[in-house]
């Protein structure tokens, strides 16, 4: 059924933040890939590394990995397993035996001082553009909206089972 002449799309700005929000994330993601490339390696393993940087001891299990990423853990794993092939981080079953511990590995660490300069200075270039007062209204509306969409993924899983 087509749509009348006089329709009125009344979320169709908020729509278009969405579809602007997608558009940076891409755009954003392929620039951060590029720069990552002759490392074969891809945003979320630089993430990995600086995460497990900045943990007690260097090391995390993956669902802690999981939760300070905001990912599922079949994408930990997955990112995992590569970087244990490029030796940047070891791997050891947890005490319960069912928990994976990763552990940042020297190399890794040299790596993330090389990847740190690469991306955060692309980073620095990229978000001067937005004053600080207002990176941190966005931060802040992101994780909002993060949370919501979390709560309505939840909400569906729910209503499924």
């Amino acid at each position: 059924m087509p749509l009348p002449r006089n329709f009125k799309l009344t979320a169709d700005k908020r729509a278009r933040l969405g579809t602007q929000l997608l558009r940076l994330a891409k755009r954003y993601e392929r620039a951060l890939t590029e720069r990552m490339a002759r490392w074969n390696l891809a945003p979320t393993h630089y993430e990995i590394l600086k995460v497990l940087y900045a943990a007690p001891d260097y090391a995390l299990t993956h669902s802690q990995l999981a939760e300070a990423m905001g990912v599922t853990l079949p994408s930990i794993t997955l990112a995992v397993r590569k970087l244990s092939t490029l030796k940047l981080v070891g791997a050891q079953r947890g005490a319960d035996r069912r928990s994976r511990i990763v552990s940042l590995s020297v190399k890794g660490a040299e790596l993330l001082s090389m990847l740190y300069e690469t991306y955060e200075a692309f980073a620095e270039d990229l978000f001067t553009a937005i004053p600080d007062k207002s990176a941190k209204a966005m931060e802040d509306a992101i994780g909002r909206l993060l949370s919501r969409l979390t709560a309505m993924e939840e909400a569906r899983t729910a209503s499924a089972a």
